[in-house]
């Protein structure tokens, strides 16, 4: 069983989310192969059920804009402490040059989320203003097979007997009734309707259009990181930027450049994941920047997509 399973919760609205107030350290099981060979990590929420600091962090000076997250597990920072994951890093370092704009972050991200569930999240933007930036990243769970669309089971799940029976479900004594209790009315038969992904691609490249102008009408700047994005997938969200002129970026194919240095730059860390891959690491290079499934980014991908990201932000920013 993956352990991080245990912080989540099911959700009306999104169909899952972090449990709040939570603080839990788990194993990283990407692979059976090196869990006893990686780091733990630690996920800590806060009363809305969003990852935060291990620690609260104290206000030394006003802050003046904000850097907001909109993604799935690689922007949660699946696998990574909080203080490790791309963007607490990134507005670490804009804080470290710059004293007349203080950036504060808010990461929404959830493991498993999808564009759709991103235009959901929409309502937790409420806070945006003219000034801040939001990054977006959704992609690989939009492409994940399924038999039922995501929009299709947020239909279902807010349907009149969806939402009875979702109820009922989160009452212990239900699981007794059920036993006996007869004549529910079954909820409607699932539609042969674009039956395959999770998030069709048109529809994913409608999500993504529809998120970008949520930002924009907060009068705040909207980015897209593409992190292990594929396919049609990836492509869309690289047309799609360019149509709408935001900045794209592609994760991890934007860190070859730094294969060569990435042992002096991280010596600590190469060596933790060398110890844990082996001869895999030289097979397959590409595993210095990730975690095993080949697609969450590790700690030194992690501080390397800060450090790209970072560039363009102080050019934007300063």
């Amino acid at each position: 069983v993956n352990e991080d399973v245990y912080a989540y919760q099911p959700d009306l609205l999104y169909g899952y989310r972090l449990k709040p107030n939570i603080s839990k350290t788990v194993r990283n099981y990407s692979s059976a192969f090196v869990v006893d060979k990686l780091p733990p990590w630690t996920i800590v929420s806060d009363t809305a059920g969003f990852r935060v600091p291990l620690e609260n962090q104290v206000k030394t000076t006003a802050i003046d804009r904000t850097l907001y997250v909109l993604g799935d597990s690689s922007s949660f920072g699946w696998g990574v402490n909080y203080e490790k994951t791309y963007s607490s890093l990134l507005v670490e370092q804009l804080n470290a040059i710059n004293s007349s704009v203080r950036f504060k972050l808010r990461n929404l991200s959830q493991p498993g989320f999808t564009s759709f569930q991103g235009k959901l999240l929409g309502q937790e933007l409420k806070e945006v203003k003219k000034g801040d930036w939001v990054i977006l990243s959704f992609g690989l769970n939009d492409s994940s097979p399924s038999n039922q669309t995501d929009s299709h089971q947020f239909e279902l799940r807010n349907s009149l007997v969806g939402k009875t029976g979702w109820s009922m479900r989160q009452v212990l004594l239900f699981r007794w009734m059920k036993t006996w209790l007869v004549g529910l009315p079954e909820p409607p038969p699932i539609q042969n309707i674009d039956i395959g992904k999770r998030v069709p691609v048109n529809q994913y490249r409608k999500n993504f259009e529809s998120l970008i102008e949520q930002v924009r009408n907060k009068g705040a700047k909207p980015v897209w990181v593409s992190i292990c994005n594929f396919a049609e997938y990836q492509d869309t969200a690289r047309q799609t930027a360019g149509d709408k002129k935001i900045p794209f970026f592609n994760f991890p194919s934007a860190l070859e450049p730094f294969l060569p240095i990435v042992h002096d730059r991280f010596p600590d860390q190469f060596v933790t994941y060398f110890e844990a891959y082996g001869e895999e690491i030289e097979n397959d290079p590409m595993l210095v920047f990730l975690f095993p499934d080949r697609c969450h980014p590790n700690e030194i991908g992690h501080g390397l997509m800060a450090e790209v990201l970072f560039k363009f932000f102080k050019r934007e920013i300063l």
